[in-house]
């Protein structure tokens, strides 16, 4: 993960792809932090995982 504070914005909605790109984690590690409730992902109306970028924020905190 990025020592850097990624330039997220609060309010933002976030694909997997684009969320672990600001994190600089693989995309796999963003699932695995999803799956031990570290993170929270919601559903468009396609059905695909979207990341609040608060949940962004709030997780990168978590780990500096």
């Amino acid at each position: 993960m990025t020592p850097v504070r990624p330039h997220i914005a609060p309010n933002g909605s976030y694909t997997v792809t684009q969320a672990s790109a600001l994190l600089a984690i693989d995309r796999r590690t963003l699932r695995r932090y999803e799956s031990a409730g570290l993170i929270v992902a919601h559903l468009n109306k396609l059905g695909r995982r979207k990341y609040s970028g608060r949940e962004l924020i709030r997780l990168w905190e978590i780990n500096y």
